[in-house]
Order: C-alpha cells, then sequence, then structure tokens
C-alpha cells in the first residue's frame, strides 16, 4: 500500500498553472487600463493625424496645379500643421515660389523648406540636351 505523503507537482503541471496566471494578470491589467483611459486623447490624436493627412493632401494639389512646379520632383510632409517640403527643383525661383503656395494653403502653420535647387540637363547645355555633346571624329 501506498502511503499518502505530499503530492510533488510535475514540471508540466507547473508550466499550466503559471501560465494561466500570467493570462489572467494580463487580462486584469488590460481591462484596468481600459477603463481608466482618456478617449479624449485618443480622439484628438486621430484628429491630428486627419488633419495633418488633409493638409499634406492640399499642399500637394496646389503644387501640382502650378505649371511652373507640375514637373518638379517635391514631397510635402506635415507634422503638427508644419509643413515640410524636400526633393529639388530647377531654380531659387521655384523654390520660393513653391513656398509661398504652400503658406497659402488652407491648414499650414508654418512651412519648412529643404528644397535644394538642382537646374535641369536642359537648362545646363543650353536647351540643346546631350546632342551637344558629341563630336565626330574624322
Amino acid at each position: 500500500m501506498r502511503t499518502r505523503t505530499a503530492r510533488r507537482l510535475r514540471p508540466r503541471s507547473m508550466v499550466r498553472a503559471l501560465l494561466a496566471i500570467l493570462i489572467v494578470a494580463g487580462l486584469v491589467y488590460y481591462f484596468y487600463s481600459y477603463q481608466h483611459r482618456d478617449v479624449s486623447n485618443d480622439i484628438k490624436t486621430v484628429e491630428g493625424y486627419a488633419g495633418d493627412a488633409a493638409t499634406t493632401s492640399a499642399v500637394k494639389t496646389a503644387l501640382g496645379l502650378n505649371k511652373e512646379l507640375s514637373g518638379a520632383d517635391i514631397h510635402v510632409e506635415t507634422v503638427n500643421r508644419s509643413v515640410i517640403l524636400t526633393g529639388r527643383v530647377p531654380s531659387a525661383e521655384d523654390k520660393r515660389v513653391a513656398e509661398e503656395i504652400a503658406q497659402s494653403t488652407k491648414g499650414v502653420g508654418s512651412v519648412v523648406n529643404r528644397l535644394q535647387i538642382a537646374p535641369s540637363p536642359q537648362s545646363e547645355n543650353g536647351g540643346e540636351g546631350q546632342q551637344g555633346n558629341y563630336s565626330s571624329a574624322a
């Protein structure tokens, strides 16, 4: 006959018990933190992202509608109503115009103009393109 002794827990049983405790603790933490969340902050965050996305879209549209800038490589990013312009434009005048267009767009608080001036290859060669660089070898 077996005598009653203290039961030893098997390692598998210990792992299962520990896993169950962790799951219950995680659920308690989740529900407690969810009940004490400030939903208004979440709504403000979403509104901020939506507002920035709308501002970015509006500035891109305004730049695209400008005939002088429509071919320029301009990237637009908006963070907290501050528009950041990056990319390349052919002249300093184009850089200035892009900044003015962005600044006059609804929803823009400020503009950071990081556009670089990079003349197009056609303007460097006097409009001849690459054809003027070749010479005939006789």
